[in-house]
């Protein structure tokens, strides 16, 4: 065998351990980046994550608005007696002196509401 055919051989030789390494090497670097896309802590996970956390923090907001609310109610209930009064005529039908009761009908399903009038003497 020649000089040439000896390095020819050898170069092959060398290009093939070099597509091996690569071949390694890429398969590494997949096995590495499987867990950032396709595990618990992954990409896709961490954006479902966020869109539960908005919407959590919707629910929560509107919570928080709905307590809020209740409080004011509640402070008005304890301090005043208008609060009461208006609770008595809105759910009770309750009417002063000089005022007459008018109960009106909703033309659709829609829930009835007591209406209050002031009689004008």
């Amino acid at each position: 065998m020649g000089y040439w055919a000896r390095v020819k051989n050898s170069v092959g030789t060398a290009k093939a351990d070099v597509r091996l390494v690569d071949f390694m090497l890429l398969t590494v670097l997949c096995a590495l980046q499987y867990p950032l896309w396709f595990a618990s802590g992954s990409w896709w996970n961490v954006v479902e994550l966020h869109q539960k956390l908005e919407s959590k923090q919707v629910i929560l907001k509107q919570l928080e608005d709905r307590n809020d609310l209740l409080t004011a109610q509640v402070t008005s209930l304890q301090t005043g007696s208008h609060a009461v009064e208006e609770l008595a005529r809105r759910h009770l039908g309750m009417v002063s002196k000089g005022e007459v009761f008018v109960w009106v009908i909703p033309a659709k399903g829609t829930p009835n509401r007591v209406n209050t009038i002031t009689q004008v003497s």
